[in-house]
């Protein structure tokens, strides 16, 4: 019992060190990582906090930031006060991606500008801004290819 729970603890670390890694913060990926172990289909506001050792602010914060981008999902129960937060069951990983891409294209289209006012088009910097379109533009056009791949391999 005692290798389980240390395995769940140490799953829930890593999930935080990869958040982290990510650009995120890692109270989000611990989050997650506890929501992905636990045997409950969904957990309390309250219990996150004692579990993982955080102020309540820092979940607030975490899990407000992990319902936006639809991880996780706010549930109520009838005659319970309480809120409870489990794994967004009805995310539509496809259509995330495609959102994701349209930040690309955002990003790519900015590049591109930034790329067309510089004076000199061959420093370093130039060179990584040209870099960055080119590698842009080629995964705004390889991506529809593998999201179809995935619809198709869908039932």
């Amino acid at each position: 019992m005692k290798a389980e729970y240390n395995e769940r603890a140490n799953f829930i670390e890593e999930t935080g060190m990869i958040f982290e890694r990510l650009g995120v913060t890692r109270m989000a990926g611990r989050i997650l990582g506890y929501l992905m172990v636990s045997d409950k289909e969904h957990v309390s506001f309250d219990e996150l906090t004692q579990v993982l050792q955080a102020s309540k602010s820092s979940i607030s914060t975490n899990l407000k930031a992990l319902s936006n981008v639809e991880f996780v999902k706010p549930h109520t129960l009838p005659g319970d006060r309480k809120t409870y937060y489990m794994l967004s069951p009805d995310i539509d990983w496809r259509e995330y991606l495609i959102r994701r891409f349209e930040n690309i294209r955002t990003m790519n289209n900015h590049f591109k500008k930034g790329l067309a006012l510089r004076v000199n088009q061959k420093d370093e910097v130039s060179n990584w801004l040209a870099d960055t379109v080119e590698f842009y533009d080629w995964l705004l056009k390889e991506y529809p290819r593998f999201m179809d791949q995935w619809q198709m391999k869908r039932p």
